[in-house]
């Protein structure tokens, strides 16, 4: 990870750690405020205070003291609840313990960049010390000392634990091979910083022992290490999602396509996926990764990918698709699948439904009607320039019946059809999702298709649409083609 090295004043730490101690735990603290004002407070002499980290709200890090040497931190134990420190009722805990604070928001909560980056430091430290990652092992000053609420209740330590810990996959490809498709540099950490070690030509066969999460390039953060020790990025290769390569059916499960080169690299037979134009930033979408067991069918209510995309940026509210497929059949990923986001607006479920799917959103404009000035033209919702009669914007003319199906459905009598391209890319989409996630490849029973049932539907497994959670919705809707994806109806009432 990239530090900034701002280093504290002489007398503020010590060189060294006594008695031959060394980092056994990692301690979380508030920076009480600012990341500025926490450098300031270290480089005043005779403060006596220090810290061996800090981590701002834009995930930058500010480094202090040096790992082996004994930050000011934690010295003052109080009521303490922590069992390690039990355990050493004499010993200043600042001689095993690393410090990390984290900058306070000026308003809300810590951001998701900023816990992301806690968590890949822990990580990045407990694998450089050999400490555990867990409850016992990374702990908040309060557990030291009671009497401070630090780093406080906004910070869960829970989840930074969580999402430190190493992917339960990465032994599993021990003895794999993967090809390189271009050139790669081979580093001494998952980072792009990191000096090159040296480099492997395009077409080379690499034996490796383990991945892990590192820099995120052409928006895959996967890194493979090799048998030296040495790491490189997973993009560049035949097998750019390792989990995938983990798998015991490996020859028959989607290989999860990057770009590369800024194209998608359509490594599974006539599926290419666009990992870097419509991606959506960290802290806007939710990094657990539930069981998949759903996925749900919407549509846009816009004319291209870009439009849908566009409302999910800077919304705090956590709604978005994993997936777009724009108008010309193109792909997008807009965060990896294995997380989630709010995507069914259903009450009552607390998010239970939208964790255990995942959401496509298919650009189309839906629904239509004829135009009040002339019935021969069709018009979808957004109302005209300078307008606010809705169903205002041209779509086009009865004449073009290719572009509608007209037909009674929830008291719309038109909608936009899916142009071919489009329809085929969701049916390859759909079968590599299907098998990546082993989600039974069927669709509602015909009764049920386009109907909403709850009850139904909350534990049906398989591929919906959005019409089967919400009865105010239409997508994806009648008009389009069920028959195409070549998935036959489930059984059922």
């Amino acid at each position: 990870m990239d530090k900034q090295w701002i280093g504290c004043a002489q007398g503020n730490f010590r060189v060294g750690r006594p008695a031959g101690f060394k980092p056994d735990i990692i301690v979380l603290h508030s920076a009480d405020g600012s990341l500025a004002e926490a450098g300031m407070r270290y480089k005043k002499s005779g403060a006596l205070q220090s810290m061996h980290y800090a981590i701002g709200n834009n995930g930058e890090i500010h480094q202090y003291v040096q790992e082996a040497d004994t930050a000011f931190h934690s010295g003052l134990v109080v009521n303490p609840s922590a069992g390690f420190i039990k355990q050493k009722p004499n010993t200043n805990p600042n001689f095993f313990s690393i410090g990390i604070a984290l900058e306070v928001p000026v308003v809300g909560q810590p951001t998701a960049t900023q816990l992301a980056a806690c968590s890949k430091l822990i990580r990045e430290i407990a694998d450089r010390w050999g400490i555990n990652v867990d409850a016992d092992h990374v702990l908040s000053h309060s557990a030291i000392r009671a009497s401070v609420n630090c780093p406080g209740s906004s910070v869960d330590i829970a989840s930074l634990i969580a999402a430190a810990l190493p992917d339960p996959a990465a032994n599993l490809v021990a003895g794999k091979q993967v090809g390189l498709l271009s050139r790669a540099n081979l580093r001494g950490r998952p980072s792009v910083s990191a000096p090159v070690v040296r480099v492997m030509d395009a077409g080379s066969k690499v034996d490796v022992v383990s991945f892990a999460v590192g820099d995120v390039v052409s928006g895959n953060g996967f890194w493979y290490q090799d048998k030296d020790g040495c790491f490189f990025w997973a993009g560049a290769t035949d097998r750019p999602n390792p989990q995938v390569l983990a798998t015991p059916n490996e020859g028959d499960a989607s290989t999860d396509t990057m770009v590369l080169g800024g194209q998608p690299a359509a490594v599974v037979a006539g599926l290419a996926i666009n990992r870097s134009r419509f991606r959506l930033p960290a802290g806007q979408f939710f990094t657990e990764r539930p069981k998949k067991d759903l996925i749900v069918l919407h549509f846009t209510a816009g004319s291209s990918a870009k439009s849908a995309f566009d409302t999910w940026t800077g919304d705090a509210q956590h709604i978005a698709a994993a997936y777009l497929v724009d108008v010309d059949g193109t792909v997008y990923e807009v965060f990896d699948p294995t997380q989630w986001a709010y995507h069914l607006g259903v009450q009552g479920f607390n998010g239970r439904l939208d964790q255990r799917s995942i959401a496509i959103e298919i650009a189309n404009v839906g629904p239509l009607r004829p135009a009040a000035d002339n019935p021969e033209v069709l018009n979808w919702w957004p109302p005209r320039r300078g307008q606010t009669q809705p169903f205002g914007s041209k779509y086009c003319d009865k004449t073009q019946t290719a572009k509608y199906m007209q037909t009674n459905y929830r008291g719309e009598q038109y909608f936009a059809t899916f142009p071919t391209q489009q329809v085929q890319a969701i049916r390859l989409l759909l079968n590599d999702l299907c098998g990546r996630f082993a989600i039974p490849k069927t669709l509602p029973p015909k009764a049920k298709q386009f109907e909403r049932d709850l009850a139904f539907f909350q534990h049906y497994s398989g591929i919906a649409s959005h019409v089967n959670f919400r009865s105010d919705k239409w997508d994806i809707g009648p008009a389009f083609d069920w028959a195409a994806l070549g998935i036959a109806n489930a059984h059922g009432a």
